[in-house]
């Protein structure tokens, strides 16, 4: 049984704490960096350099999901521009925890989901460098339509690269 195959059935999926500021850096950067070869920075990314004022600050969320030792696997943000409108930022999962056996996307997901209606945000949308395809199947089968620039209903900052953008009408 390697590392990863001990994950507990049910990921661990709780609420961002500073403690966790880099390691959450490090799993977005990688991610960004040596899946996607973005060349982002920590600089480029205003969230990242303060989480807690970005999203929880402005009635928003960011979501940390743990494996069985504690490290930090998976994150999701809502920041929310209006009352009745949010932008899912920094959706990752680490390599190894990906897809539906370990369920971490998913639990991340519909975490994210259920705070969003609860707070009564009727319209998520998003931006994801179009070489992240593996993503792009996963926003298209939660309900998500691609949808271009223009169309954005409210404009927010986000890295400039080869981006599509999707929403979800909730």
């Amino acid at each position: 049984m390697n590392q990863t195959d001990r994950l507990s059935s049910t990921p661990i999926i709780r609420l961002f704490e500073k403690t966790d500021a880099d390691a959450v850096s490090a799993l977005v950067l990688g991610i960004q960096n040596d899946e996607f070869n973005l060349g982002l920075s920590i600089c480029d990314q205003a969230d990242l350099t303060d989480i807690e004022s970005y999203y929880l600050h402005s009635n928003g969320i960011f979501l940390v999901a743990e494996n069985d030792r504690s490290d930090i696997v998976g994150t999701i943000g809502l920041l929310r521009l209006r009352s009745d409108l949010g932008v899912m930022k920094k959706f990752f999962v680490a390599a190894p925890y990906r897809g539906k056996t370990h369920g971490i996307a998913q639990a991340l997901y519909q975490a994210f989901l259920n705070f969003a209606q609860s707070e009564g945000i009727h319209q998520i949308v998003l931006d994801t460098p179009s070489a992240a395809t593996r993503s792009h199947g996963f926003y298209r089968s939660v309900g998500f339509v691609q949808i271009e620039r223009g169309e954005l209903p409210v404009m927010y900052d986000f890295p400039e690269r080869d981006t599509l953008f999707f929403k979800l009408d909730l």
